[in-house]
């Protein structure tokens, strides 16, 4: 059977990761997969260099009745070729457009992974990344089989434990948008500053609000504890993380948090904030930490107590690994995706 990967957008956010991993996973259960990005997108580099085939297609990516015919007839050229049965859809917009090039006779599995309702009617089932954004779309009125399927993580070789050191590095990575909470913490290492708690900090990525954070950086005088750098490339997060003690996902808002699963695979001692797909992952006080969203002096305080208490943490290490290598490995959800495959297949 021929089965079609497909996303659209070109940063490199969790879905993207995602998709990756979806792809690898489908190949390894021996079907024909086709993995399709629109053209540009940085994906390309990534997949071929895993030696995934890669194919493009341009297209404006909108419902707009001025564009939308053009942006159908594109992917129709683009993807009925290919003879799929099944396409795995990771972005809501292109649920509706894929629907309207390719008919009724491919079989959709829309995988929803935030919580946006917009589209989901044209799937046949939907993979939601977790309970509360499968509560949502059935709020939403969605009938058809919902799936809860967590996005995964690849278990690297060899990851390391290490003890706290005396002056910890604290690191982040992610897209730089308002939600995401990178100036909470910055303004949680400025507390820390103010109290004298040593430490040093990392932020990669980059976005739309890029020059705020590097602003709030030089305001809040932390430009010699604090790291601001681009995006850090597949082939470098593991290494990236590895550098890291305390790793920090400040979001106010989160339906999974890709980058959770990949530090605590890592061992890393992970603390969140309570935004939704976090507090599903971790545990408090057993694999990680929760703490309040957008509450700098909550981050400061956790963060605090981790630096000057290391030995209350010295089980978080090896209990994140546990936590995602049984729950969030390729190998961990196998089973579950080849039932959900099996399920429109009957």
């Amino acid at each position: 059977m021929t089965i079609i990967n497909f996303i659209s957008g070109k940063d490199l956010g969790g879905p993207k990761q995602s998709f990756i991993l979806y792809s690898e996973l489908l190949i390894k259960f021996g079907f024909k997969v086709n993995s399709v990005i629109r053209q540009g997108a940085p994906l390309k580099e990534i997949l071929q260099s895993m030696g995934i085939h890669v194919d493009e297609v341009s297209y404006i990516r909108t419902t707009h009745p001025l564009f939308v015919k053009k942006s159908i007839q594109k992917l129709r050229e683009s993807l009925r070729p290919m003879n799929a049965s099944m396409i795995f859809v990771h972005k809501q917009l292109d649920i509706e457009l894929v629907r309207r090039a390719l008919g009724d006779e491919v079989k959709i599995i829309g995988i929803i992974h935030g919580f946006n309702a917009a589209h989901i009617e044209h799937a046949d089932i939907l993979i939601a990344v977790s309970e509360k954004v499968k509560q949502f779309l059935k709020n939403n009125h969605y009938r058809k089989s919902i799936y809860v399927l967590p996005n995964m993580v690849k278990i690297g070789e060899n990851p390391i434990y290490k003890e706290l050191p005396a002056t910890p590095l604290i690191g982040a990575m992610g897209v730089f948008r308002r939600k995401k909470g990178f100036h909470v913490l910055i303004k949680a290492l400025s507390i820390l500053k103010q109290r004298d708690t040593p430490f040093k900090a990392i932020i990669a990525g980059q976005g739309r609000i890029t020059w705020y954070l590097k602003y709030l950086r030089w305001r809040l005088d932390l430009t010699q504890e604090l790291t601001m750098r681009g995006w850090v490339s597949n082939k470098n997060r593991d290494e990236f993380i590895d550098n890291i003690d305390l790793y920090v996902l400040p979001s106010r808002t989160e339906t999974f948090g890709m980058v959770v699963i990949e530090a605590m695979a890592r061992m890393k001692r992970t603390i969140a904030t309570k935004c939704g797909g976090p507090e599903e992952i971790i545990t408090h006080g057993v694999d990680g930490f929760l703490v309040a969203k957008e509450n700098p002096e909550a981050l400061a305080n956790q963060l605090e107590e981790l630096i000057n208490h290391p030995e209350k943490s010295t089980h978080i290490p090896a209990a994140a690994f546990n936590t995602t290598t049984n729950n969030y490995s390729p190998a961990a959800v196998a089973n579950d995706l080849k039932h959900i495959i099996s399920s429109l297949t009957k």
